[in-house]
């Protein structure tokens, strides 16, 4: 493909509507998109036109986005536990309710629970993210 043609391609873009872009995107790509939002439509769209007309990544590259990607992922999934023995309390309709953090799991009224979600779950009745309920996570 010429730099013409992929320079018209791209130029295209941002004047097309949501539909012939969703289009466009299953002949370039094997899944459907994760998002409808226009703009990332016309970036992952024009990634994708110039990775076939030029080539997509060096395995250099490559490698080191994969390794850039795993260390992100592990400090995202890295889950902050308090040192055991640590008391944790919440007031929940009008009740103070109190965890004990164990070296392998939780302690609520002299029962062990293996996460803080089970156990603000039980309190609330609804599906709750333990850190959360518990202020370990306020995002």
């Amino acid at each position: 493909m010429n730099d013409n043609k992929v320079s018209a391609q791209l130029g295209a873009l941002p004047n097309m509507e949501i539909k012939d872009l969703m289009a466009l995107w299953s002949n370039l790509f094997s899944a459907p998109p994760r998002s409808r939002t226009k703009s990332l439509l016309i970036r992952k769209i024009a990634w994708r036109i110039q990775e076939l007309a030029y080539g997509g990544f060096s395995d250099d590259a490559q490698k080191k986005l994969k390794n850039l990607h795993q260390t992100a992922s592990n400090k995202k999934h890295k889950k902050y536990r308090p040192p055991h023995g640590t008391v944790l309390e919440r007031e929940h309709n009008g009740e103070i309710h109190r965890v004990t953090v164990l070296k392998d799991g939780f302690e609520y009224r002299q029962c062990k629970y293996k996460s803080l979600t089970k156990i603000a779950t039980d309190i609330t009745g609804t599906k709750w993210s333990g850190p959360r309920f518990f202020g370990l996570k306020t995002a």
